[in-house]
């Protein structure tokens, strides 16, 4: 049984559920970011009045024009479903019918340009596509038509895939070295009459790419709400054409359609455009420096250990300014990342962490929204974590 007043205290105690220091900065797995005090009061303020859902949503599409230079806006249960009912929208229009046949739609554009996706193998060793959160934008049933290959992309390629079926493009918002750029991405596909989704789930910060993508001509823009915005985790925002968001409303909750199962509360639209503004109004050079601060903290506390490496990374491999702290036991003690990160998950506190894109041996650590003390309990658990170690070594 439980207590409810214990519950309202501490409802992850009560509930017997372990807490973390979350080092991954919005990870999904640990339950995104926190909110801001702003957007939990205006939560709780929200959930107090019942009100017309399509009223505000039309209201919080305004706020979202504003901040993405869009002509309209709508918040759905999070990135992949607003990646999900914007294809949908690119497939029906404003056709009733067509959203009644999805996801085995007939007689319309299904063909969808993206990126080549990567290959993992199966059990039994079987080579499968991973479509990861693209997923979502095939669940409307839609087809990919895949292009380029290890993440780059030539202009050549890119316009070769273009055929009478294709019914919109799908693109990442981040290109790396050497890749296409997005503006061409964009224009390209509007040169065949082509709209362009810009999947910008963790594109935040820099707070530019609020309306980078609106700006470049992009048709559709998908935020997530609980990460760099720092919203409620199962919120998502979709930016674009009047015309498409129309579409978007049309087949969302509270209306029927393929998206109603994307429905998110009136409680989450109203703290998801709160952390909205919040997050925007914020001066951005405050915002990096402190995310500085906090890396070099951390950083500057490591490097007391003995036989360890640490160093910090400006920018990660996409080239997004999310500073963090790389850190690893010299090689010849066979300390490995993995290691470390199942003794951090696993300890009082627990702490979650990333591992190394390419090192085995080293460990990520991104503190930026985490508190002064927090950070102190990360230093002071690597610190025993290393020294047993090589005690025992």
């Amino acid at each position: 049984m439980i207590d409810l007043e214990k519950f309202e205290k501490d409802p992850y105690g009560a509930l017997n559920v372990k807490k973390f220091i979350n080092a991954t900065c919005h990870w999904t797995m640990f339950g995104g970011t926190l909110l801001p005090e702003v957007s939990v009061r205006s939560m709780m303020a929200a959930s107090q009045y019942s009100v017309d859902m399509l009223e505000l949503q039309r209201a919080a599409g305004k706020i979202i024009a504003q901040y993405t230079h869009s002509e309209d806006g709508f918040i759905v249960s999070g990135c992949a479903a607003a990646m999900m009912v914007g294809t949908a929208a690119f497939l029906t229009g404003d056709d009733k019918a067509k959203m009644e046949q999805l996801p085995t739609i007939t007689g319309t554009k299904t063909k969808c340009i993206s990126k080549r996706f990567s290959r993992s193998k199966n059990a039994n060793g079987q080579e499968y596509v991973d479509h990861s959160y693209a997923l979502a934008v095939q669940s409307v049933g839609v087809t990919f038509k895949e292009v380029g290959h290890n993440d780059i992309v030539t202009r050549e390629e890119y316009e070769r895939a273009f055929n009478e079926n294709t019914a919109l493009v799908y693109w990442i918002g981040y290109s790396p070295r050497g890749d296409i750029d997005i503006k061409e991405v964009i224009d390209i596909a509007h040169d065949h009459g082509t709209p362009v989704l810009i999947d910008a789930s963790n594109s935040l910060p820099p707070r530019e790419n609020l309306h980078r993508f609106i700006d470049l001509g992009a048709d559709l823009v998908c935020y997530s709400g609980g990460k760099g915005l720092q919203g409620p985790q199962g919120a998502g925002i979709i930016a674009g054409n009047a015309d498409i968001i129309r579409s978007v409303r049309m087949q969302s909750a509270p209306n029927h359609g393929i998206g109603r199962v994307c429905k998110v509360s009136k409680e989450e639209i109203v703290a998801q455009i709160s952390s909205l503004v919040w997050w925007a109004e914020q001066d951005e050079e405050d915002r990096m420096t402190e995310h500085h601060r906090k890396t070099l903290m951390l950083a500057d506390m490591l490097k007391n250990i003995s036989r360890v490496n640490v160093s910090i990374a400006d920018y990660d491999i996409s080239q997004r300014p999310y500073p963090t702290v790389h850190f690893s036991v010299e090689k010849e003690h066979n300390v490995n990342g993995e290691f470390l990160i199942r003794e951090l998950h696993d300890g009082d506190p627990a702490i979650a962490v990333m591992k190394h894109q390419s090192d085995e041996n080293t460990i990520r650590i991104d503190v930026r929204l985490l508190e002064n003390e927090q950070i102190e309990s990360i230093s002071n658990r690597l610190h025993q974590i290393v020294k047993n170690s090589l005690q025992h070594a």
